[in-house]
């Protein structure tokens, strides 16, 4: 059965499934990647659907007067490939990076790491790839109908399906190196050179595959490995972020061992991924919900304390004196009699 548009009418109800199912996986597995200290689910959902709706709109309101100009200057087909190469890159990486903007105006406290600011503009990405792939999708059914859709999902969803992701994760690590320097000459330049290396990356791939369009040789392909190697490189960097942070508990809550907030065996846990999980999972396993739930209030308060206790001394941010003293205490009283012994 078929639609009025020309591809079968399953297309419509599989294409959203195609192309917002694998981004909010990966989506999914970059939040829980980040083991130390978790993100409100609301900002993650929220930049999640800036990618998805927001951005997807502004982008495409920006790019149909500035390519019409580009296709009555140079012709339909120049004009649509210089649009491609040179409006979607800028336009799309704008207003994705708007969010990361936003996100470092009005909640700066959220980005304690590099991984922090690599994850929401991640975020951001998947959520404008699972949007525009839908549109994809449904073009590639009406040329070459369900088979043409899944060719599609494998070179969009699978292939290259990290690449939004990955550029506006530059523009999150610009904007992340940013909050975490004490450095007037890095705050003004990091998110600058994040949000140029997002769109001038983004611009790469989008000349390799007009070059690939236009030519019909398998450039693109050739060009897959550099694509992925450039997207592990930026969660190289972000991975940096999470040792750093391993780094600071280390460091700030040892403090807390020697004061006699925090009980040396739980500071072992707190400090490491496997500790942390091992407990939990292991209090999970044997029914052991009271302990589950404690162990990990004390992990958010702990690690908490410890990211403030950086800002305050490295940063010099001293607006957090209040709230590292209300910390301690509260971690104090939830290490209590159970945490002594």
């Amino acid at each position: 059965m078929e639609s009025q548009g020309g591809f079968p009418l399953i297309a419509l109800c599989l294409a959203p499934v195609l192309a917002f199912g694998p981004m909010v996986l990966y989506a999914a597995f970059a939040w829980w990647f980040d083991r130390f200290e978790k993100e409100p689910l609301w900002l993650i959902a929220a930049a999640f659907l800036w990618g998805s709706v927001p951005t997807a709109l502004l982008s495409l309101c920006a790019q149909i007067p500035a390519v019409a100009v580009f296709q009555a200057a140079l012709g339909q087909s120049a004009g649509g490939a210089l649009g491609s190469i040179l409006v979607a890159p800028f336009t799309e990486e704008l207003f994705k990076g708007l969010f990361v903007f936003l996100l470092f105006l009005f909640y700066r406290r959220e980005i304690d790491s590099l991984y922090d600011g690599f994850l929401y503009g991640s975020l951001v990405g998947f959520g404008f790839a699972a949007t525009e792939n839908v549109f994809y999708f449904l073009g590639a059914a009406s040329r070459g109908g369900l088979a043409g859709m899944f060719g599609n999902f494998i070179a969009r969803a699978i292939i290259f399906g990290l690449g939004h992701a990955a550029y506006t994760a530059l523009t999150g690590l610009g904007f992340a190196a940013a909050r975490l320097s004490a450095s007037a000459l890095v705050r003004l330049t990091a998110p600058v050179l994040g949000l140029g290396g997002a769109m001038a990356f983004h611009a790469l791939h989008n000349v390799v595959a007009t070059l690939t369009e236009a030519t019909q040789s398998p450039l693109l392909w050739l060009w897959a490995p550099f694509n992925w190697a450039g997207a592990l490189l930026i969660f190289a960097i972000a991975l940096y972020g999470l040792t750093r942070e391993r780094r600071w508990l280390r460091q700030y809550l040892w403090e807390e061992v020697e004061a006699g907030v925090l009980p040396e065996p739980l500071y072992r846990q707190v400090t490491s991924i496997l500790g942390r999980t091992g407990a939990r999972w292991g209090a999970l396993l044997r029914g052991d919900m009271h302990t589950f739930r404690w162990l990990g209030w004390i992990y958010a308060l702990a690690t908490e304390l410890a990211f403030r206790k950086h800002q305050r001394i490295a940063l010099g941010e001293a607006r957090w004196e209040g709230e590292i003293q209300r910390l301690r205490e509260a971690l104090r009283q939830a290490v209590g009699p159970a945490g002594a012994g």
